[in-house]
């Protein structure tokens, strides 16, 4: 799923790169300005799919522990890092 969203990431941000560069001219006509703004937008939004679905990020990403902790509960799971670091020791 993670190779689809890059590869419509890519076909998106290529396309509307197109369109920026073809459709670029000096101007300060509303429509134009919000049809470059919206262009704009897409192309970040590529780069932000690209940036998140590339395999280096996901190669270097570490995977975190979840835990969860009740005060209140009297048989919890003891974990001496995390009780030593509030002081409950």
């Amino acid at each position: 799923m993670k190779s689809l969203s890059l590869f419509i990431s890519v076909v998106a941000l290529i396309v509307s790169g197109y369109f920026f560069v073809v459709d670029f001219r000096i101007s300060f006509e509303a429509n134009y300005l919000i049809y470059m703004g919206m262009l704009l937008t897409l192309i970040f939004i590529c780069i932000l799919g690209i940036l998140l679905s590339s395999p280096l990020v996901n190669r270097s990403k570490k995977r975190a522990r979840t835990l969860i902790y009740n005060s209140y509960m009297r048989e919890r799971t003891r974990n001496k890092s995390f009780d030593s670091q509030l002081g409950m020791l």
